[in-house]
C-alpha cells in the first residue's frame, strides 16, 4: 500500500480538520476488507465442531429460518457505550457484580462474552457491536488508519479458527439502529434489552425476559427446590414515594432477616450468579442483607408502567440442596424435542463469582441418560410457551434422588462450546477432560497470550473462543485482554495444571 510521505508526518489530531482528506483516506482504505486482514492473520489449527447451532436450528424445522443472532450482555447500572443506553424495561439486577468501567464492561459484553457465545453459530449471521467511545474525533481517524478496527480484528482471529463452512458471517455495528433485516429475517438474542425491541425477534422478548426470570422458574411448576416468593406490591406512581419505598423495602426484607439459616435468595433478573447469595453463616446473612437492602430499594425504583406486568420485582427464598449442581446444555427443536450437547460442572472463584465450566467427554453418554426426563420436562415447557433455540439448566440432586432444577437460562448458556468441541478435545487429540473460563481477564494482550502457550495453541489443547485485547492507565501504557479460552487436558489432574498456569496472568480486580 502506497502512503504518502505527509500522512506519517502529522499527527491524527492535526488531520482531522481536513474533511476532504478524510474522505480520500476513507475511500483508500476501504480497499482493505475483513479478507485481507485474515490472509495475514495468525495461522491457527482448524477448529471442527461437531456441530452448529445452524444445524441445531433445522431440527424438526424443514422449512428452516433466516435467522440473525444478535449477542449482547446486559448491563445492570453502567452504560457499556453511548449508542446502548441501559434498559429500564427490561431490568436487571446484579449487587454482586466486579466493579469495573464502561471500557472494560464493553469489552466484556458486547465483545469478548458475545464471541464466545457465537463460536458455535455455524453459517449464519452474528452481529457484534463495536466497543470505541462515540464522538472521540481524534480516535476516529485512527480508527481510519487502519482497515478494521482493532476489537474487529480480535473478533476475526477467533471465528477464522473454525473450518470454513462453520464460520458465521460477522456483522459490526456501532449502535442497534445500524442493524439491517429482511421481511424473512429474525432475530436470536441473548437477553432483551429495550434497545433491540424494535427489530422482529424469533421469540417474543416479553415471554423471553419471563422465561429467563427466577420468579418464573419459582412458579412454572418444573420440579425446583421448595420456594418462596417476595412480590412488590408498589405501582409505578408510588416507587418514587420515600415513604412508602422505605415500608416496602422492610417488608421485603423482613423474611429474610427472620428466615434461620441456611437458605438461598434470588433476584429475578441477574446474571453470573450476581444476584444470588447462598447463605449458611450469620455473617454471610448479614452481608446478605446490607447488599440487599440497597439493591431492594434500586429494584423496586425500577418498576414502570412498561414493565410492572413482568414482576420485575421480587425475591425468591430458596431451601438450601446439599451438594454440587451440574450445568446441562440443550437444543429445543421447533416441535419441542430436548437435544443433549453436554453436561458440565461449574468453576467459582473464592468470591462465588461464577469462572467457567468443566466437562468430562467420556461421561457424556452417562449423564445424556442420566438426566433424559429432566431435560425433556424443561424442553416440553419451553415448547409450550414457545420458545426453540438453546437453553442451559442447573440441575441438583436432593436426598431422595429427585432431580431439580435451580436456575434456568433460555438462551445460549456460557459452557455451551464444549459440547461442541469433544471431536476437537477427545476424540481426535486425546484430551478426555476440558474447561471453559469466561469471563477470564488477562495482563497483556493476545500475541504475548499466544507466545506463552504456543505448543499448546499449535495442537489444539487450547482454543480461544472470545478475545478483546484493551488498554489504560496513563497513555494506554497498560495492556490488558478479556477473553474465553478452552483448554483440554488428558486427565483431570493434567486440566487443573493447564488452568493454574493460565491463571498465572489473571487479572481478579
Amino acid at each position: 500500500m502506497f502512503v504518502p510521505n505527509f500522512i506519517l508526518t502529522f499527527s491524527p489530531q492535526s488531520l482531522y480538520p481536513f474533511s476532504f482528506f478524510k474522505e480520500w483516506l476513507s475511500v483508500l482504505l476501504s480497499r482493505f476488507s475483513a479478507r485481507t486482514y485474515r490472509k495475514i492473520a495468525h495461522t491457527l489449527p482448524a477448529v471442527e465442531l461437531d456441530t452448529t447451532l445452524r444445524e441445531l436450528y433445522s431440527l424438526d424445522n424443514p422449512h428452516g429460518q433466516n435467522i440473525i443472532q444478535v449477542y449482547a450482555i446486559p448491563s445492570a447500572t453502567t452504560q457499556m457505550t453511548s449508542s446502548i443506553p441501559l434498559s429500564t424495561r427490561f431490568a436487571y439486577q446484579s449487587p454482586r457484580a466486579l466493579k469495573m468501567d464502561s471500557n472494560v464492561l464493553a469489552r466484556t459484553n458486547l465483545q469478548a462474552g458475545p464471541q464466545s457465545y457465537g463460536f458455535v453459530s455455524g453459517n449464519m449471521p452474528l452481529v457484534l457491536f463495536d466497543v470505541d467511545a462515540a464522538g472521540d474525533e481524534a480516535a476516529q481517524v485512527e480508527h481510519m488508519l487502519s482497515p478494521i478496527k482493532t476489537h474487529q480484528a480480535d473478533a476475526l482471529k477467533v471465528f477464522d479458527q473454525l473450518a470454513p463452512a462453520q464460520r458465521p458471517e460477522l456483522r459490526f455495528v456501532s449502535s442497534p439502529t445500524e442493524i439491517i433485516t429482511s421481511p424473512d429475517d429474525k432475530i436470536a438474542i441473548w437477553n432483551p434489552m429495550d434497545c433491540l425491541v424494535h427489530l422482529p425477534h424469533l421469540f417474543d422478548p416479553e415471554k423471553h425476559y419471563g422465561l429467563l426470570s427466577k420468579t418464573g422458574l419459582a412458579v412454572s411448576g418444573i420440579p425446583t427446590p421448595e420456594s418462596d416468593v417476595i412480590d412488590c406490591n408498589l405501582q409505578p406512581d408510588q416507587v418514587n414515594d420515600e415513604s412508602l419505598l422505605k415500608d416496602e423495602v422492610e417488608r421485603m426484607m423482613k423474611p429474610i432477616i427472620e428466615r434461620p439459616i441456611p437458605f438461598v435468595i434470588k433476584l429475578p433478573q441477574s446474571l453470573g450468579s450476581q444476584g444470588v447469595f447462598v447463605v449458611q453463616t450469620d455473617a454471610e446473612k448479614q452481608e446478605a442483607i446490607g447488599l440487599l437492602t440497597v439493591e431492594v430499594k434500586r429494584m423496586i425504583q425500577q418498576i414502570n408502567e412498561s414493565n410492572k406486568h413482568m414482576r420485575p420485582a421480587s425475591l425468591v427464598l430458596q431451601e438450601t440442596i446439599p451438594g454440587t449442581a451440574v450445568a446441562l446444555s440443550l437444543f429445543v427443536t421447533k416441535k419441542g424435542r430436548s437435544v443433549f450437547t453436554g453436561c458440565t460442572e461449574q468453576i467459582f472463584d473464592n468470591h462465588g463469582h461464577w469462572d467457567g465450566g468443566c466437562i468430562d467427554y467420556k461421561q457424556q453418554d452417562n449423564l445424556r441418560k442420566q438426566y433424559a426426563d429432566i431435560a425433556q420436562e424443561m424442553a416440553t415447557y419451553m415448547h409450550r410457551k414457545g420458545y426453540y433455540g438453546p437453553l442451559g439448566a442447573d440441575v441438583m440432586t436432593d436426598l431422595k434422588g429427585k432431580q431439580l432444577v435451580i436456575d434456568l437460562n433460555v438462551r445460549v448458556p456460557t459452557s455451551y462450546p464444549l459440547g461442541f468441541l469433544k471431536k476437537h478435545f477427545s476424540i481426535q487429540r486425546g484430551f478426555h477432560d476440558a474447561a471453559l473460563l469466561y469471563p477470564l481477564a488477562l495482563k497483556g494482550t493476545r500475541d504475548d497470550f499466544q507466545r506463552r502457550f504456543e505448543k499448546e495453541i499449535q495442537e489444539g489443547q487450547i482454543v480461544i473462543c472470545g478475545w478483546c485485547n484493551g488498554s489504560g492507565g496513563p497513555g494506554g501504557r497498560y495492556k490488558y485482554s478479556i477473553s474465553s479460552v478452552a483448554v483440554g487436558g488428558e486427565t483431570p489432574a493434567h486440566l487443573r495444571q493447564m488452568i493454574e498456569r493460565i491463571n498465572v496472568d489473571r487479572v481478579r480486580k
